[in-house]
């Protein structure tokens, strides 16, 4: 074994000992790891999260939440609620149910984040028109 190999196994020997010894170093790793994982996920920091749904204005799509369930309409693009579809409030327009027919009217970006706003074409909602993020919509 030459001496760049032995500095090499040692390094990499120090490294596991600390990872070992420091939970908060092996925390640290994790949390690097998990991060460098999201850059990548997300594009590779374009600045802008990466949203492969193509959409256009007056352009007909289907609402479905990939998370499942309902897709929240609220008044505003980047309005986020933590309520349940039982409360009500001033930002909220409507939850619509997966399948449900729309069209966009506006796209816009808030917050690094696209969002469309879409008029409800069919069901509870029929007529109304919110903003949800563009991951809910689907050609259509």
């Amino acid at each position: 074994m030459s001496e760049e190999d032995n500095n090499k196994a040692s390094t990499a020997s120090g490294l596991i000992t600390t990872l070992k010894s420091n939970p908060m170093a092996l925390g640290g790793l994790v949390v690097a790891v998990i991060l460098v994982g999201l850059w990548l996920g997300s594009g590779g920091g374009s600045g802008q999260v990466q949203v492969k749904t193509q959409v256009s204005m007056g352009q007909s799509v289907v609402l479905e939440n990939p998370n499942g369930g309902n897709s929240h309409l609220t008044t505003a693009p980047g309005l986020m609620t933590t309520g349940s579809e039982d409360e009500t409030s001033e930002t909220s327009v409507c939850y619509v149910p997966s399948g449900t027919k729309g069209q966009v009217e506006e796209e816009q970006v808030a917050g690094q984040l696209p969002f469309v706003k879409v008029k409800i074409l069919d069901g509870d909602c029929k007529g109304k028109s919110g903003w949800t993020s563009k991951i809910n919509v689907k050609p259509g």
